[in-house]
């Protein structure tokens, strides 16, 4: 086999640009203008990126092409990095991103962009950012990074095998989007002139414990805010302890954050402890997707009561779930609907887990591709 060469990021890619000084808008006018808060796992979240007012005459200096890597500067998000993989016309990028356009022909950007993923490259990033209290990264930093250059149809055949991992990973997490909003708009079809049932009717609302104060470090994740909104990370805590059975998360559970940060959530993880400022609820007679749905579309108004509380961390108490009414379908509307949203919710939970499982898979397989320890056959990948 061809041997591999060692290359920087400056090497394979034209000269770097930093993006563009300009105001993010609303209204659908002027260049799309991706910011670094739209960089998600690699690549582009096309659906929160604004249109900004940035002039004719600059968009071609800080126009995008697919190809393109673009990796943020400044704050907690430096060295997070994402592939264009599609062309998009007048789309711009902003000031605290930084564009690299990878060399035709001898460099594939699927490949320098899993680079940018690597464990590598995040050391590379730490190395920079570490002690500082704002940290940054410049360009000529981000061209330092050196990393395994195979020949061009190797980088293609490895881009092409974590790409596939990621477009299942992609797809799953579209019908993960879309089922939640079926079940809305099905259940919306049934309620006019439905009558209310009060929120604590829906189920039973079982509080979490304290289990964090001297936690062991080993077993099951402790669940906090934290966990649900963004999954495990550096200051999640671990508890090896017994609780029962309803203060425990399971995969499938519906969980509602009643402190701080409200909101409702499917739990899909690996078993986990409650913590408090969390009820796991538990559904007593309406099915589990009516349920979250009816708690999804009331939530706003438990945030509008916990944000006029003058208190550090605003919440609701229970007299709130017993005095607050939501609309539920008829019995013979709800038996109808189950026999479709039924097995939908039970789907929305088999992608949710197998992405946990992709997501491990691509993890585990990435450093071991991009380092040459495993290879691909060249035309293996399609």
């Amino acid at each position: 086999m061809v041997e591999w060469t060692t290359v920087t990021l400056a090497q394979v890619c034209e000269k770097p640009q930093y993006g563009a000084i300009a105001k993010g808008t609303t209204k659908a006018e002027g260049p799309l203008f991706v910011r670094q808060t739209d960089i998600t796992s690699g690549f582009i979240d096309w659906n929160s990126v604004p249109h900004c007012d940035l002039g004719a005459s600059e968009i071609g200096r800080y126009s995008l092409k697919r190809g393109d890597l673009l990796i943020s500067r400044l704050g907690n998000g430096v060295g997070n990095a994402a592939a264009v993989t599609e062309t998009r016309e007048d789309a711009v990028f902003a000031g605290y991103l930084v564009r690299f356009r990878p060399k035709a022909r001898t460099v594939s950007s699927g490949y320098v962009g899993y680079q940018l993923r690597s464990p590598a490259w995040r050391q590379h990033v730490s190395s920079y950012r570490s002690g500082a209290a704002q940290p940054t990264l410049n360009a000529q930093q981000m061209g330092d990074f050196e990393f395994l250059l195979p020949p061009i149809a190797e980088q293609e055949a490895i881009a092409a095998t974590l790409g596939a991992l990621d477009d299942k990973i992609e797809s799953n997490r579209r019908l993960i989007d879309l089922i939640p909003q079926l079940i809305r708009a099905q259940v919306d079809s049934e309620i006019e002139g439905a009558a209310e049932a009060s929120v604590s009717s829906l189920a039973s609302f079982v509080n979490g414990g304290a289990y964090t104060k001297g936690a062991s470090g080993k077993g099951r994740m402790v669940l906090r805010i934290a966990e649900l909104n963004s999954g495990p990370g550096g200051s999640t805590v671990y508890n090896d302890i017994e609780v029962p059975g309803d203060r425990t998360a399971r995969a499938g559970d519906i969980l509602m954050s009643w402190s701080g940060s409200l909101g409702v959530y499917r739990w899909f993880r690996d078993d986990a402890i409650i913590n408090q400022h969390i009820f796991k609820v538990i559904s007593t007679g309406y099915p589990a997707w009516l349920v979250y749905d009816r708690l999804d579309a009331v939530m706003p108004v438990f945030q509008g009561i916990a944000k006029d509380k003058a208190t550090t961390m605003g919440h609701i108490q229970r007299g709130h779930l017993d005095s607050t009414a939501v609309p539920v379908p008829s019995e013979d509307s709800i038996r109808n609907l189950d026999q479709v949203l039924g097995p939908l919710w039970d789907r929305l939970l088999l992608a949710e887990r197998e992405n946990l499982a992709l997501e491990r898979a691509r993890d585990a397989l990435l450093p071991e591709l991009l380092s040459g320890r495993i290879r691909v056959p060249v035309g293996a990948a399609t």
